[in-house]
């Protein structure tokens, strides 16, 4: 991680001395004139924000299923499960953007995945166990099919407008980084199924689209 941040600080120090003799040649050659400052200072903005988003998404994707993710705290083995802490980043994107609401500020545990037409049975299954009385008290499922989840607004959020500030641009970049990671953390688990806790800011993630280990995770995760 070090070496990837001296590397980006390199590689800004080393754009902007070319950048500087760049512009010296041009002054003084005259190409320049008739450009305003406003121009300069936009095109600095622009390479600031696409550098920084950069170097952040690389380290949101390292990071994103580490185990204890982003807290100097273990979390302790749960029935022979390993929990996972949800990324600040993705809490931060939930409550500035207002997405997935229904997953993470839940007052139950969520069962969440994606699936095809070829996976109907797995559907059918975890949602009929979870419709009894006991199991519908302690957890809601989140399901979606392939096509329906593909026409969800995920992605990028870009800056809305051109950035007058370092702190502007930095600010519109951890928005945007923060719903990217966001994005890739709800199809990262809609792959298999993940059981998200929100009162802990944890989730378990299912290591294939089994419906009977599907079915014993939630059996097993009722009380955590």
């Amino acid at each position: 991680m070090k070496k990837e941040i001296k590397d980006k600080l390199f590689e800004v120090i080393s754009f902007f001395i070319c950048l500087a003799v760049l512009l010296a040649i041009a002054y003084f050659s005259g190409f320049i004139k008739g450009f305003a400052i406003e121009d300069f200072q936009n095109a600095y903005n622009k390479v600031v924000y696409n550098i920084m988003n950069s170097a952040s998404k690389n380290s949101e994707k390292t990071d994103l299923f580490n185990t204890n993710n982003g807290s100097g705290k273990n979390i302790t083995t749960y029935k022979n499960y390993h929990p996972m802490r949800i990324p600040e980043s993705v809490l931060r994107a939930v409550k500035a953007s207002r997405s997935w609401e229904n997953v993470f500020n839940s007052n139950k545990k969520v069962v969440f995945y994606i699936y095809s037409d070829s996976q109907e049975d797995f559907h059918n299954s975890v949602s009929n166990y979870l419709s009894t009385s006991s199991k519908s008290s302690a957890y809601k499922l989140v399901a979606y099919t392939d096509s329906r989840f593909d026409s969800l607004h995920l992605g990028d959020i870009g800056p809305s407008k051109i950035c007058n500030s370092l702190e502007e641009c930095n600010a519109q970049r951890q928005r945007a980084t923060d719903y990217t990671t966001l994005s890739e953390f709800m199809k990262q688990c809609g792959k298999y199924m993940c059981i998200i806790n929100p009162q802990e800011n944890q989730y378990i993630k299912l290591k294939s689209k089994n419906s009977g280990q599907a079915v014993k995770m939630i059996y097993d995760l009722i009380n955590w």
